[in-house]
């Protein structure tokens, strides 16, 4: 029995001035980082740069609820710009072309996501709908990550610095900061880490990683101090295992010219995430046997929000057992007044097994359980009817790849609590111009019927056609329309489309 969470009140117009310089102290400090290594110093041996641009753009049309039934557009143009600075140490050694990895290296790797909207979905909306598609949608530039990073630095030390993502178990975060890590000959690694959480409504901000329960207000806005550390193995071939904590929160000093949900004048101090997260794998028996868990516990809410656990087991060459088991409830900003609501976990279990029969055939059958788990309220004193429900079901696979043709046929069934959905879809690939010219050809079939609405039941049926095109070495071009028949929808064409250029260049001295 986990301890009730604890109440909070939601803080309106919380906005910081040093929250508003996140972003732009990222974009800054990365153009500094990309200039460093030629102000003033010798350059850098067998440098190589590396950028890659992606140009995605979509349009389709999507139905608006009511009984008019109006269909609004969308068309969407999104640009990704990845730059790589790598191997900014020279070589040791006389003659060599590349710095051994026990010498160490630095490198500057980041990504950048510009976005635009000019369908009717967007431009047509007014009042309320207006402002919400604005805040979710009205950032032109993301910045996604750009940081400096080192690599064995002096043969024990690792650290970034600037926009960085980190995923800990269970637990995902960004922040615009420095993070350090010191492998001790103990083989135990000490990591502390620290900044900005990243604000995802700023510009160059990344909403990707905004903490939930607070959309729309002022401490949806603010860049929070976060700080953390954490212990884990080193070079262990058998075993890997990490232990972290991390908390943000907001000063005093930040909020003293702000209207805190009250009126009164001036944020009080609050924590805003606090989490402990653990995970641990291992590989016995050369790798055949590979066991992992992981965990997040809550020390807001005193509550543990997900645990994860599976293994993958290689029975022989050709037989393959995957299993996992998940259980997860959702996490809030402490701010927000969801942390009050009682929430209950979500369970789940999947087994897959695996063989393959031949050099070109792959074949699966897969269960998937849903666990779904009711308690005694707190307030009211209320008994469920059924403290256990369950839903389920399982689905089977085959793949058949050769040279210049890949084909997957794929059907599944889940039944139970919360409804029927049933569906089966065939994939093929076929390139018919050496590596220049892949044809796409995909075909599904969607049932669906939730128990909770009588009104979402029905059917989809759609077919996919497209095309991989190789114009020059790095550049891509891929089409993709399809064409999709329900009960719902008079006209369900979507068109995606990708350009690629992928360049890289290497300068310095040899």
């Amino acid at each position: 029995m986990v301890a009730p969470p604890i109440a909070r009140a939601p803080r309106v117009g919380r906005r910081s001035r040093l929250g508003r310089r996140g972003g732009w102290a990222s974009a800054v400090g990365l153009g500094l980082l990309l200039a460093g290594p030629g102000l003033g110093s010798t350059p850098a041996g067998a440098t190589e740069i590396r950028t890659v641009a992606r140009t995605i753009g979509e349009g389709y049309m999507v139905r608006m609820p009511g009984p008019e039934g109006a269909l609004i557009s969308r068309r969407r143009v999104v640009q990704y710009v990845n730059l790589g600075v790598y191997e900014l140490l020279p070589p040791k050694e006389p003659g060599q072309w590349r710095r051994d990895p026990k010498d160490g290296q630095l490198r500057v790797v980041t990504s950048m996501r510009l976005r635009h909207d000019f369908g009717s979905y967007a431009t047509g909306a007014t009042g309320d709908a207006d402002r919400l598609l604005r805040n979710l949608d009205g950032r032109q530039i993301d910045l996604l990550y750009g940081y400096l990073e080192g690599e064995n630095l002096g043969g024990w030390v690792d650290l970034r610095a600037g926009r960085q993502f980190e995923m800990s178990g269970l637990d995902f975060y960004a922040f615009d900061g420095g993070w350090l890590r010191v492998r001790t000959p103990a083989h135990l690694a000490v990591e502390a880490f620290g900044g900005l959480s990243v604000d995802g409504s700023a510009m160059f901000g990344f909403p990707t990683f905004e903490l939930d329960g607070t959309q729309g207000t002022g401490a949806d806005r603010v860049s929070s101090p976060m700080v953390g550390a954490a212990l884990s193995l080193a070079d262990v071939r058998f075993m890997d295992a990490r232990v972290a904590y991390r908390r943000t929160w907001t000063p005093e000093s930040m909020g003293r010219d702000l209207v805190d949900s009250d009126g009164t004048l001036g944020l009080a101090p609050a924590v805003d995430q606090e989490i402990l997260s653990t995970t641990i794998a291992l590989r016995i028996a050369d790798g055949k046997l590979s066991p992992y868990a992981a965990t997040r516990y809550n020390l807001g809410t005193s509550r543990l929000d997900d645990v994860s656990a599976g293994l993958r087991w290689a029975l022989t060459e050709l037989h393959t057992v995957r299993a996992q088991y998940l259980r997860t409830i959702p996490a809030f900003d402490l701010d927000s007044i969801f942390n009050v609501f009682s929430t209950t976990p979500f369970e789940d279990v999947r087994v897959v097994y695996e063989v393959r029969p031949g050099p070109r055939w792959r074949l699966d059958a897969r269960f998937q359980g849903r666990l779904l788990r009711d308690e005694v309220t707190g307030v009211l004193g209320t008994v469920p009817e059924q403290a256990l429900r369950f839903g389920g079901g399982g689905g089977a696979g085959a793949a058949y790849r050769r040279r210049r043709l890949g084909l997957r046929a794929d059907a599944f069934g889940l039944g139970g609590q919360g409804g029927v959905r049933a569906g089966a879809s065939v994939d093929t690939r076929t390139h018919v111009w050496y590596d220049r010219l892949a044809i796409d050809g995909r075909g599904y079939l969607l049932y669906y019927r939730d128990d909770a609405d009588p009104a979402r039941r029905g059917y989809s049926v759609a077919v996919q056609g497209g095309a991989n095109l190789r114009l020059a070495h790095g550049v891509y071009l891929n089409l993709v329309g399809e064409e999709m028949v329900t009960p719902y929808y008079r006209a369900a064409f979507r068109a995606l489309g990708i350009l690629s250029v992928d360049w890289a260049m290497r300068g310095g001295q040899r």
